[in-house]
Formats: structure tokens, sequence, C-alpha cells
């Protein structure tokens, strides 16, 4: 055998041992394999984007699942795949056209943007996938999916079809997000909220008696003792922080049970600078009685608040849009028309002075929404889109969810899903962008007089094929909508041969994205991955998307394929810096894995971020930069620390195992130590397996760093060590350990796999046989990716054996700890006498060698009450008092003991809470609960021998 190099070293690792899993083929799934179907699709990360902590944490817990499966002699498949982000890919193309070539879109034209950008994609868009490679993720990378990809867009263009055949897609006027630089509509998820210093401007708008101009006025119904309250008020007072949208208003609400204002309901105001009237309004919910002067300006094109006011008056106030795509003042403005919006502020505001309309200003902070991708303020805008009604849809997927078809963990997030979707509100699907899925609806405009009926364009090709022809008229003008489904471009020629129009712009990405667990499969054709893996089993994601793509994949699941996307919902918390705040660039806090890859190695970055993947919603990493600019984490140090650890003990446990021949299993000649290491192994498949089956990776994580840091390590391996040299339990000693290591390694792979692959090469070459017979699998895989999971055998279970070993244990440490505070030196040996009550002495005296070696002691006399020894250190542990001889006088002794008695009200008094505690004692597994109880049994005997 080749031995471990003495020092581990990912670098030299980890890409050869990824090389050897892709020459294996080990990642590829095959859906006529047999086996359960396993399968996990990846929530595609954006073309534009580079992995970041968020996207390693996900995948990492993805491929840890995946692992497990594969090992659980699953069928499984991990879909990897990358979205096209329609608004940000175009707007990292569009800003590198203006920098280097200071030309814009128009410049080029659609066809001709659209191939530039497919070129970026080709030169950037694979370096995610590298990344993944880096991170150790065994997704099946021969299925890599990209969102524009044929397959995929032929899936988007039938979802369409299909929704607009069933008339579940229209197009409407709607306020919607508008972004000024990038002119298009975008979606909530790519909004960011800044707080940001600005003024509260206070404006008098003057009231007039006569009736108002507009279509109505909304009038509620008041108590007739209200009116005539402060008749004499000549105008409203109303404090706004943009004042370039009075421009645009069409009403002054206030509250129906206001006595300041509720008299005025069903006059006007006079609009300042353009001098129109516009009614008063009641409205209850949009006004708050308590807050500035109770009168609040309606504007419903620009403000979501003021739309709502707008739906609630049933058409009786106007909506008026003031504002170009492109952010400047149109027509509706009057004599600001064709300034931009901080031009038409300041100008306004000068107005309003210059007429002594504006009573005061005052510094004002408020939290105004940003475009992701172009950094600039949100205008909320009146546009017309396409929308996807989504009441019929939305009902089915909150059925499943409330069913526990879908099960979310934690569970609270299912919440947020239901919530969202409950209020059901109608999705616009159109983006004024060149980059994405085109919309499959092709336009002519029509004189309503003068059309031909939509029936009289069709050709035979036509009539011989299923498309949907929709003729909408509004007074005298209209419009013949056609959608045709995919693969018919010469009816789209045909069509366009009669003047109709494609329509310009793309779909949401969501709305693509919304189809992956299917599309990905090869949906609409039957294909036999779709058949194998649909519904997939879990999906893994953040709780930031759960509205925008959870929701919307579970409708288009039930919508296309009549069956829920997927089983479970797990959701991982978002990793934060030491300061709580999101790590991003500009932040200058963000952390890139690849960095933490190279300096630390891709084990040591997922153990640290499974152990971080707890059950709440945020964690913190505390960030450094380093001399060179990069940003890193002394976090990382953990998964270091055990990837060394592992690396050691397993150099330690291959060189004895290659010295020691075989033999038979002989279970009489196991110790009280080889059941014990075998039961703990046992409990830690148990754990392991409860632990993933709750998606609670930090567990999972604790219960293979703990049997394996701690029993294995710490306890079982220094036992052995004498007897791993000579002695008749050579052999049976050397196989447990052979056994336990295998099993360790098997436990650990899907979290660590680069360093246990590695590890599981050489085992296999000392050691190739190395299983229990009837108790533990024998059966060693030439691969640890392909090897069986371990299974839980209760037969191996010793809660006696993990009793004694236990007390044996406590014992052990009390020894050590008068060593150390006596600071005895570790070699020295320490004379003890043992007061112990009988099965105490008896265990004590089978197990005396154990533990003169693990706490390098003699012990020169085991029995019960024993005398005090004069000079004495004293401990106690396990219902037993330890006498070290010549350790300590009379006064030192007294003070040790206080301490000690101290120390045992505290920990009594935190036993008998958790105890107390009906959840512990309800839901923790019943050996933790016993184990509770005998740790109080014990400390409140010692503080009895104490007192």
């Amino acid at each position: 055998m080749t031995d471990l190099p003495k020092t581990y070293d990912p670098s030299s690792i980890e890409p050869a041992i990824y090389k050897l899993w892709l020459d294996a083929n080990a990642f590829r799934a095959n859906p006529a394999d047999p086996g359960q179907p396993y399968c996990i699709v990846i929530p595609p990360p954006n073309v534009t984007g580079a992995l970041h902590l968020g996207h390693a944490i996900n995948d990492t817990l993805q491929d840890i699942l995946t692992r497990v499966a594969r090992m659980r002699g699953m069928n499984t498949l991990w879909v990897p795949g990358i979205d096209h982000a329609g608004i940000a890919t175009q707007a990292v193309v569009e800003k590198q056209l203006k920098e280097k070539e200071n030309k814009t879109r128009h410049d080029l034209g659609r066809e001709a943007l659209v191939a530039r950008i497919w070129q970026w994609k080709e030169q950037y868009g694979d370096r995610i996938i590298e990344q993944l490679k880096r991170l150790g993720s065994s997704a099946d990378w021969s299925r890599t999916r990209f969102t524009l990809d044929e397959g995929l867009a032929r899936a988007v263009r039938q979802t369409f079809f299909k929704l607009f055949k069933d008339g579940l897609i229209y197009k409407g006027k709607r306020l919607v997000n508008w972004d000024i630089h990038l002119q298009t509509s975008i979606s909530d998820d790519e909004i960011y909220h800044e707080t940001v210093k600005t003024s509260l401007w206070h404006i008098k708008y003057p009231i007039v008696d006569d009736a108002p101009s507009a279509r109505g006025t909304g009038i509620l119904p008041v108590s007739s003792s209200a009116h005539g309250q402060d008749a004499r008020a000549t105008h409203m007072v109303i404090a706004t922080t943009r004042p370039e949208t009075m421009l645009g208003d069409t009403a002054v609400a206030v509250h129906p049970d206001d006595p300041r204002w509720n008299w005025a309901i069903g006059k006007s105001v006079l609009l300042p600078l353009l001098n129109k009237k516009i009614p008063i309004v009641a409205d209850p919910i949009l006004v708050n009685m308590e807050f500035g002067s109770g009168c609040v300006k309606v504007t419903p094109a620009h403000d979501p608040n003021d739309y709502a006011v707008w739906q609630r008056q049933n058409g009786n106030i106007d909506i008026i849009n003031i504002l170009t795509p492109d952010g400047r003042i149109n027509e509706n403005g009057g004599p600001y028309a064709g300034l931009k919006r901080d031009a038409a502020r300041k100008k306004v505001v000068e107005d309003l002075t210059a007429q002594g309309l504006l009573e005061k200003e005052e510094p004002y902070e408020t939290q105004i929404g940003h475009s992701d991708r172009s950094k600039t303020a949100v205008e909320p805008y009146l546009s017309e889109q396409w929308f996807v009604h989504m009441a019929p849809l939305a009902e089915p997927a909150l059925k499943v969810v409330r069913e526990n078809k879908i099960k979310f963990f934690p569970e609270r997030h299912a919440q947020q899903y239901l919530s969202w979707l409950g209020e059901k509100r109608d999705w616009p699907i159109s983006r004024q962008l060149w980059w994405g899925h085109r919309i499959p609806i092709w336009t002519k405009e029509i004189d309503a007089s003068t059309a031909a009926p939509i029936d009289s364009l069709q050709s035979q090709t036509i009539r011989d094929t299923q498309i949907i022809m929709r003729t909408v008229i509004a007074e005298d003008r209209g419009a013949n909508y056609v959608c045709i489904p995919p693969g018919h471009p010469d009816i789209e020629k045909e069509f366009e041969a009669q003047g109709f129009i494609q329509d310009p712009d793309v779909l949401d990405t969501w709305f693509s994205s919304a189809l992956w667990p299917h599309s990905t499969l090869g949906w609409p054709d039957e294909t036999p991955d779709l058949k194998k893996w649909y519904p997939t089993s879990v999906l893994v994601t953040g709780r930031d998307i759960i509205t925008l793509w959870v929701a919307r994949m579970v409708m288009a699941g039930l919508y296309n394929m009549g069956d829920i996307p997927f089983h479970h919902v797990a959701i991982n918390p978002i990793i934060l810096d030491g300061k709580g705040e999101r790590m991003s660039k500009s932040k200058g806090n963000g952390v890139d894995p690849v960095d933490i890859i190279d300096s630390y190695g891709g084990d040591a970055l997922r153990f640290t971020l499974t152990q971080m993947a707890t059950e709440t919603q945020d964690v913190r990493l505390p960030v450094k930069k380093l001399a060179d600019g990069r940003n890193t984490s002394d976090k990382f140090d953990a998964g270091r620390n055990f990837a060394n650890k592992l690396w050691n003990a397993s150099r330690f446990a291959l060189a004895n195992l290659a010295e020691i021949a075989p033999q038979p299993i002989d279970e009489k000649s196991w110790s009280i130590t080889d059941r014990w290491i075998l039961s703990r192994l046992m409990r830690t498949i148990q754990d392991a397996d409860a632990a993933l089956s709750a998606y609670r990776f930090d567990l999972y994580a604790k219960a293979c760093y703990d049997f394996f840091w701690r029993d294995l390590c710490d306890w079982y391996i220094e036992a052995i060590k004498p007897e791993l040299k000579s002695g008749p339990r050579q052999a049976q000693v050397a196989h447990i350990l052979a056994a336990t290591l295998d099993h360790s390694l098997r436990l650990l792979h899907p979290i660590i796999p680069f360093i246990t692959e590695a590890i599981w090469a050489k085992l296999c070459e000392v050691r190739p046989e190395r299983g229990i017979p009837g108790r533990i699998m024998a059966c060693a895989s030439p691969l640890l990716i392909h090897a069986a999971w371990p299974h839980f055998n209760d037969d191996l279970t010793s809660e006696g054996a993990e009793h004694v070993f236990t007390q044996l244990q406590n014992l052990i440490i009390a020894i050590r700890n008068i060593r150390n505070e006596y600071k005895v030196d570790q070699k020295t040996p320490i004379s003890l006498s043992i007061s112990a009550p009988g099965d105490s002495a008896r265990q004590i005296l089978a197990n005396q060698p154990l533990i003169e070696n693990l706490a390098t002691c003699k012990i020169v006399e085991v029995k019960a009450d024993l005398v005090p020894i004069p000079n004495s250190a004293r401990g106690s542990a396990s219902n037993c008092d330890i006498y070290a001889h010549n350790l300590a006088n009379a006064e030192t002794q007294d003070q040790r003991l206080s301490k000690r008695r101290e120390e045992l009200n505290k920990q009594i008094s935190a036993l008998r809470g958790r105890l107390s505690n009906e959840s512990y004692t309800a839901k923790a597994p019943a050996h933790l609960v016993k184990q509770t109880q005998d740790q109080l049994a014990e400390a409140e005997a010692e503080l009895a021998r104490l007192s």
C-alpha cells in the first residue's frame, strides 16, 4: 500500500478525485436502471452571476441529499442548469455596448443585440458550472439545461398557448414596477429598498364649492352631525415626498369619520399648477386620521396604494399617467412635459413657492424601491402588459399545501406561500426586453366598422392547425390577436404577410422557471426521464423566492402535468456577514466560495456550510479581508480542522491495519469498549437518518462529527492502541476499527466527498473485506460514491454497554481534571484510591487497564466506603470518590470541594429545568431523556456525598 501523505493537501487531491468520478460516469442517471426514483432540480443560477455563498450552501445541501439517495440504492438524478436571466443579462451586454462602442440596443437592432447576448453567454455562461464542479457537485452534467434551450423554449410556448386557449392570459393596463433606465417592467424580487434622505413638501390645495369635473364623487355615507365642522377652511395641506407626481393627482382622500374634513366629501380642490378640479373622496383604508393633516393626494397611475383607491372608487375618479417610458413628464403634465423626473420636481417646487402654495419643506427619510439591475429608483407605472389570471391556478396550488401533499421544512415557511398565493393577484408576465422568450402573440390593429371577420383570414393551412384567434374591440378601434402553438413557422409567416406583427415583449424570466421541474425532464414530450422522475423528490431553495418561484412551479406543475412538481420544499438559511448584513460586492463584504476552496479546500467549505444549515432564517459569517484584497472567514477553520483530524486518524488506522492479518470475528472476545463503539455507531446512523429525513443538515453534520472525533478518535482508538500493538485481541480490535472507519467514511461522504473518497481507496487496499457477518455490511464498492449507505442494526445497540462506558468515561475525565488542576506532567502516572459501590467497583476492576491507560494512573485500591486518604486530591464521578495520593492538603481540598458543590448545584438546576420541559421530554429521543435523567441522579448523588 502507498501510505496516505503525512499532510492533507486538498488542492492536490480534490481535482483528481473529481476527475475519477467523471471518468466513471458516477453522476449519470438512467431511467431504465432499477431503484426507486429520486430527483432534485437545481434552482438555476443566473447566467450573469458567479457562485456566491448563497449558491454554495444551497448546492452543498442538494449534493448531500443526492449522494445519500444514490448510496441508498435509489435511481438518482440531480438536474443542473442555468437561467437566462432576461433583464440582468441584457443589462450587462447593453452596458458593455455603451462603454466599448458608445451604442445603444436601438443602434444594433433586435436581432443583432440578441446575437451579441448569445455570444456573451457562450463566453461566460459556463463559469458557474465549473464553480459547482469545484464544490464537488455530483449533478448529471449531461442533462445540463438552459432556460432558452430549444426544448425548454417549446415547453414555454406550449404553456403560453394552453393558458391563452383556456382564457387565462389577457392584455390590460395595470400598475407595474417600472425600471426607467432599462425601460421595462420588473418583478418584485428585482427590487431592493434603500433609506433615502429627501424632503417632505407640504402643499396647499384650494377647496372649491362647485361640483367636481371628474366622473363622480365617490361619496361614502357620513354622519350628519359631522357636516359643517371647520366649514370655513379654504384649503387642504397635503404632504408628499414626490411633488412632481401631483401632476397626476385625480383626487384627494379623507377619512369619512374625520370631523375635520368629512364635511368636504363631495366637494373639489383645485389642483395646483394645472388648475383643474379634482374630487374630494372618502377612503377609510388609505387615510390614517392620526397621521399628518388627514388629507392624502391620490395619484392612481404612480402609487400602488392610490391605485387601490382608484379600484375601490369603481371608476368614479380618473387615472392619469404622467410619465414616458424613459422617465420624462409626458403631455399630461402640461407645461412640465419633456422634463426628467428630478428636473420636474425642482421646477414644480419652484412654481409652488412662487404661487404661495408651498406651506413648508422639511428634511425627511423614506424607503425607496430601486431596481437591482440598473440601481435606479423604480417608478410605479401604469402600463399595458400581458397578465396571467391567477385565481384558477392558485386554488389547486393552495390545496396541495394545505393537505400536506407538499410539505415545507421548516414548516413555518408554508405560511408565506399560503399568504401570498391566497391573494390571487394576477401576474404581469410581459417584459419590455429583447433577450428572452418572445411572447407568441401576433396582433393586427383593425377598424371595428370595416374589419373583416377574423375567420376570413384563415387559409386551409391555418384551418388545419390548432391556433387561437381573438378579436378585441374598444369603441371604434380594435385588434385581432393570434396565438400560434410551437412548431409552425410557416403559419407565422403567413399571418405576418397579412400584416400581423409579433408582440415585441418577452416573457418574465419566472415564466420559464416555473416550468423547470417538468421542462428539464422533456415535457411536453412523454420522455422516459419525465415518466421516471416526475414528480421530483425535493426542492432546496431560499425563502426569498418561495412566492416568486416555488408557488409558480406548483401552479405550473398542476396545470401542465396534473401533479405536484415535488413532495418536499427544504428552505436553507441566508448567509449574512458578521454584522447581520447581506453579502454583496458593492458593500465589500462578499465572500467568494472559490477563494475559500483555494485556501481551505472544498470539503472544509462544505462541512462548515452544512454545520450552518440550521432551522434559523439567517446565519452570520464574520468576514475578514486578506492582504491581497480577498475576503475570508475564520469560520472555515472548523471545516479544515475536521478534515485534518479525519486524515490523520485514518493514516494511523490504515498504518496499523496494514500490519494486522484479518481473522474470523469472535464476538465473545469483544470488550465493553468494542460493544460501546458499535452501539454508538448504530446510534449515529439512527441520528443521521432522522436528521436527513427532517432536512436538519446541521444535526446530521453534528452526529457524524461527534461520532468520529469524540467517540472513535478520542476514546476508541486511544483505548485500543495497546491492543493494536500486540495481544490476543489484536485482530478483533483491528476488525472493529476497520468496520467503524468504513462506516464513518460512508456517513461523512455526502458532506465531505473528496477526502472520504481518497481515504476509502486506501482502506479498500488494506482491508477489502471489513464487515461483521450478520451485523455490518461487508460489501465494499471500489468507489465510495457508489457504496451503500449504512444500515441501522438494533442488534448492535447496547444500552448496558453505553451506560457502563459512559460511567468509565466520566471517571477518566475526573481523573484527568485532577491531573490538570494540579499540573501533573501528562506522562507521569498518579496513584489513586477509589471509593465505589459494589457494581461500580466491579466495573472499575474489570476495566482497570483501560482506565489506567486513558487516565495515566495507577489504581492502588478500589472498595466501598473507603476512608479518605490524607494529603490527597479528591474528585467525584459515576457515584465514586477518587483520591489522588500526595497532591493536596486539607485547605486546598476544602476550597476545591466548595467550588465543586457550587458547580453541581448549577448543573442540577439546569438538568431539572430540562426534564421539566414537556417539549423536551416528549420530542427528544428516549435514550437522550434517559441520559439526562442519569446525569441528574449522578449529580445529586455526588452533591449528597460532598455535603
